[in-house]
């Protein structure tokens, strides 16, 4: 059993809806501090955990460090077998799986939940591939058209099968590549020419994802007013623009989604120049990932407007990594018990911190602009942040970790 990390405060009962990442660790947190635990999934075992894609996890040594400091049961189990930050494979599940069933506080039933009951404290900890009959129970409580079933990524090129020299860096990690207006209409004319053989699901069509084969079909200058906008400085004023992110040997196109086969994306990339013959690592996919509208749903205690006792945490709130679902876990862990107990302390973990980072980005942001949310995608890797700054987050989510733990507890740390 993981060793507790705080004393214990109650033995009301729990219901945790979904074993994977986020719910096995919030499950832990609550049981270490005297909660009852019911956990529900719908197979024998704990289902594991969702395999994120390589390319969008990059490994954040703040997430990691602030984990650490709020006890995190999965890191310290992760440290005690000696599995590098996380290194997701069969054995390390089976560790967490035998923690969660060998704790006394918890216990295991499989079973499909059909139904909520806003009488009981329950955490929904589903995930990206949540079943569309439990969401059709959810949209009882969140409404309707606050689902989201989509998320796209993006295309990576091998940075080192392109000439950089004809990139127009703007900082370490952020370059544009530059368009003619020849390259920019051929791009246009092949997306346009390829869209016709494609028929997209209508769920598809009624997200309305931000993809090149939509903002082409608004016209030939549809693509210019979007991601191909014209990056303007002193020494060049390009006919169009495509926003890239450097990050090791990995150039991501930013905002580059399309649905189309890879051969027809390749297609496109090679209508322009300094893409010509690149190595593409990843193609763009519209990829099923179940997520709520967050902004629209819940309250910065991760509870569904107007229901006290229904919690949501990980990749169904709008997580993208799995630091993140972590994060969010254990904020929705402490967030129930602060609901439950009356504690205080959680206003220490909205800001100055990671935690508070994810939250701006997941609650406070505009539906407009809502999408899967990875810190070191979104903000860290791609802002130039310093060392020193990195440092200095550290330190202040330490801080606040501190101050969070001696409220909420009533005792120094």
């Amino acid at each position: 059993m993981l060793e507790s990390v705080a004393p214990k405060l109650s033995k009301k009962t729990i219901k945790v809806i979904g074993g994977g990442l986020a719910g096995s660790e919030a499950a832990l947190i609550l049981a270490n501090n005297g909660f009852i635990v019911h956990i529900f999934d719908t197979k024998k075992h704990i289902s594991g955990f969702e395999y994120y894609d390589k390319y969008c996890h990059f490994l954040t040594e703040n997430m990691k460090y602030e984990l650490e400091c709020l006890g995190s049961p999965i890191i310290s189990l992760s440290k005690k077998f000696d599995y590098e930050f996380l290194t997701y494979d069969h054995n390390f599940f089976e560790k967490v799986q035998e923690a969660v069933r060998k704790h006394p506080n918890i216990q295991i039933f499989e079973a499909n939940i059909e139904n909520l009951n806003q009488v009981e404290c329950t955490i929904i900890a589903t995930g990206h591939n949540t079943q569309r009959e439990f969401l059709k129970e959810l949209e009882n409580y969140i409404g309707k058209f606050h689902v989201c079933f989509y998320n796209p990524i993006e295309i990576i090129l091998d940075a080192d099968s392109i000439d950089k020299t004809k990139l127009n860096f703007v900082s370490k990690n952020i370059c544009y590549a530059n368009l003619s207006e020849e390259e920019y209409n051929n791009v246009y004319k092949t997306i346009v020419e390829i869209e016709e053989k494609y028929e997209f699901p209508e769920d598809f069509k009624n997200e309305k994802q931000i993809t090149i084969e939509g903002l082409a079909s608004r016209g030939l200058f549809g693509l210019r007013n979007a991601i191909f906008r014209p990056y303007f400085d002193h020494k060049q004023r390009p006919f169009a623009s495509l926003k890239l992110k450097l990050d090791g040997n990995l150039l991501i196109l930013d905002e580059f989604f399309s649905a189309f086969d890879e051969e027809d994306q390749y297609e496109i990339l090679q209508k322009i120049d300094v893409f010509k013959n690149c190595r593409v690592l990843r193609y763009s996919q519209i990829a099923r990932k179940t997520h709520l509208l967050a902004p629209m749903c819940l309250n910065d205690k991760l509870q569904i407007k107007n229901f006290d006792t229904l919690f949501v945490c990980g990749g169904l709130c709008g997580t993208a990594g799995s630091f993140e679902s972590l994060l969010m876990a254990n904020y929705c862990a402490y967030s129930l018990m602060a609901t439950l107990q009356n504690k205080k302390g959680l206003e220490f973990l909205q800001e100055k911190c990671c935690i508070g980072l994810i939250l701006q980005n997941l609650i406070r942001k505009s539906v407009a602009n809502f999408r899967l949310f990875n810190l070191k995608c979104d903000i860290i890797n791609y802002e130039d942040v310093k060392d020193e700054q990195i440092e200095e987050l550290k330190a202040s989510s330490k801080s606040q970790i501190e101050k969070f733990k001696e409220k909420f507890y009533g005792r120094y740390f």
